[in-house]
C-alpha cells in the first residue's frame, strides 16, 4: 500500500451498514439514475450510491410510475434514497414509503441550491430554519427503522455560515451520518470549496462526516481524506468528467498503477452508457442523457469540442453512435495520435444540479 495513504480509513459505518470503500457517488438531479449508478459501479472502487433527489410530495404510486426516480436494481446496494421537503409530517410519510421500497438508507436533502428547489422551502432553504430542520429530521427518524443521513451546505450565504450548528442539529436528531458541501447556497458552484469547513464539522460531531466538493482526481480525494480527518469522500461532477475516478482512488491507495483510460475505453464507456439507457427508456430520453454526459465527460483529445457539438445536435441515437465511433476510431487505430489536449468540460448548469 502507498506509504503516503496507508493510514487512511477505507470504510465508515452508517448505523449497521458498512460503506467500503469510503468513496461514494453524490446524488445529482437528472444524472444519478439507476443506469448511471450501475455504469459507475461496474467500473469498480465505488462504495455507495444515492438516488436522485425526490420531492417528498411525489412519493406516491402514481407519481413514482411517472418519474421513476426511485427505481433501482439489487446490485446497487447499499443504496440511499434522497428526499427533499420542508414539512416534517409529509417527509416522514414519504420516508415510510421509501423504506417500504427497500431503501437501505434515507438521505435528506438540505443542500440543493437550485432556485426551483429553494423557492419551495426545500434544499438549502432549510438552512435558514435549523429548528424546523431538526423537527423534520426527528420526525423521519421516528417514522422509519433504517438509518437516515443529511446532505447540506455551509450556509445560505457568507453572512450565515451555520454548518457546525447544522451538523450538531443533525446529530441530536438521530442522523447516522452527514455529508457537507462547503460552498454556500448563494455561492452555487462558483469559486472553490473550502474544506476547512468540513474539517471543522468533523471536529464538532461524533457521527461520520463525508466531505464533498471539487474532487477531480484520485490525489484530490486521498489528500482531502488525509488533511481533514473526514470519514469519507463524496464525488459528483468529477465522476461525470472521469467515471473511472473511484477505481483510480482504490489503485492509488493500494500503491498500484493507476488506470488511465485510452480512446478505446472512452468510446466503450459512451456507447455502453447509450446501450444501457436504451434498455430502460424511450429513445428521446436516452438521447438527452447522452448529450448531458458528454457535456461533462473529459475526452482530452483533439477535436473534442466538435464531438460534443455533433452528439448534442444529433437527431437520433443511431446518429449519436456513428458520430462517437467515427470520432474515436482514428485514435484507436493509430491513424491519429492520441495526444492529450487540455480541456475544461462544459458545465451544463440547467441540466445538472448536485444535490
Amino acid at each position: 500500500m502507498s506509504q503516503q495513504f496507508q493510514h487512511l480509513p477505507d470504510s465508515y459505518q452508517i448505523s449497521h451498514i458498512t460503506v467500503r470503500p469510503n468513496i461514494v457517488l453524490a446524488p445529482m438531479a437528472g444524472v444519478t439514475d439507476s443506469v448511471f449508478r450501475r455504469l459507475l459501479l461496474s467500473l469498480g472502487g465505488l462504495g455507495m450510491v444515492t438516488t436522485e433527489m425526490t420531492n417528498a410530495a411525489s412519493v406516491t404510486p402514481k407519481a413514482m410510475q411517472r418519474h421513476r426516480l426511485l427505481d433501482y436494481l439489487p446490485e446497487e446496494r447499499p443504496i440511499a434514497m434522497q428526499l427533499s421537503g420542508n414539512e416534517p409530517d409529509l417527509v416522514a410519510h414519504a420516508a415510510r414509503q421509501v423504506e417500504a421500497l427497500g431503501a437501505d438508507i434515507i438521505d435528506i436533502n438540505c443542500g440543493c441550491p437550485s432556485p426551483k428547489v429553494t423557492g419551495g422551502g426545500h434544499g438549502s432553504a432549510l438552512l435558514k430554519d435549523l429548528p424546523k430542520l431538526g423537527r423534520m429530521l426527528r420526525a423521519v427518524r421516528e417514522a422509519v427503522s433504517i438509518p437516515i443521513t443529511l446532505k447540506f451546505r455551509a450556509g445560505w450565504d457568507d453572512d450565515s455560515l451555520n454548518y457546525v450548528d447544522t451538523a450538531r442539529v443533525a446529530e441530536d436528531a438521530g442522523v447516522s451520518a452527514i455529508a457537507l458541501h462547503p460552498r454556500t447556497k448563494v455561492q452555487g458552484y462558483a469559486g472553490s470549496a473550502d474544506w476547512t469547513r468540513i474539517a471543522q464539522a468533523k471536529q464538532a460531531v461524533s457521527i461520520p462526516v463525508i466531505g464533498s466538493g471539487d474532487v477531480k482526481s484520485a490525489e484530490d480525494a486521498l489528500q482531502r481524506l488525509a488533511e481533514t480527518g473526514v470519514d469519507g469522500i463524496m464525488i459528483g461532477r468529477g465522476a461525470m468528467a472521469n467515471p473511472w475516478i473511484f477505481r483510480q482512488i482504490s489503485q492509488l491507495r493500494a500503491g498500484e498503477t493507476i488506470f488511465e483510460p485510452q480512446p478505446a475505453d472512452k468510446q466503450w464507456l459512451l456507447l455502453r452508457y447509450l446501450d444501457m439507457l436504451l434498455e430502460t427508456m424511450p429513445e428521446h430520453q436516452a438521447m438527452g442523457k447522452l448529450k448531458q454526459l458528454i457535456g461533462q465527460f473529459y475526452v482530452g483529445l483533439p477535436g473534442a469540442a466538435t464531438l460534443r457539438r455533433d452528439v448534442q445536435h444529433a437527431k437520433a441515437t443511431i446518429e449519436q453512435r456513428v458520430i462517437i465511433e467515427r470520432y474515436f476510431d482514428p485514435f484507436i487505430s493509430g491513424r491519429l495520435a492520441a495526444t492529450a489536449e487540455a480541456e475544461q468540460p462544459e458545465v451544463m448548469e440547467d441540466a445538472l444540479v448536485e444535490s
